[in-house]
């Protein structure tokens, strides 16, 4: 599945930590494209440059991963992270007295709590045309 959509259903089915879904993140939101283990290419001015491999962030397993994938997606949004319910309850809320209400969602884990919203946050703006995610 691809998209933002299939990203959060692969999060929402998520036990716990996940590499191959940080590297999914990674690709969809990147402006890079690799090309083989030391090529990248960058989709918009096509400039190649040659690299060492790494891996993406933990955006899944690291809250710091996943509060820097907020703060890159979303600037300038609000975001917190609680216990609820025996879970963990994230939201994500534009600073804006236009959008009081916070995009949110609950996990076992903190950071796939906060991923999950940031990205259901992201669809939102892109579905009502306020943002420029793919």
């Amino acid at each position: 599945m691809t998209g933002l959509t299939g990203l959060i259903s692969d999060c929402q089915r998520l036990k716990g930590p996940s590499p191959e879904l940080d590297s999914a993140i990674e690709k969809y939101f990147s402006d890079w494209e690799q090309l083989w283990v030391c090529q990248l290419r960058h989709r918009k001015i096509g400039k190649i440059v040659h690299t060492s491999y790494r891996s993406p962030p933990a955006y899944t397993a690291s809250l710091d991963a996943a509060v820097a994938l907020t703060e890159q997606l979303l600037p300038g949004w609000q975001w917190g992270n609680h216990p609820f319910a025996g879970r963990r309850r994230a939201y994500v809320v534009e600073d804006s007295p236009l959008r009081l209400v916070p995009v949110v969602a609950d996990h076992s884990c903190a950071a796939i709590a906060l991923v999950m919203a940031t990205l259901r946050a992201c669809l939102l703006e892109k579905e009502i045309g306020h943002s420029t995610v793919p």
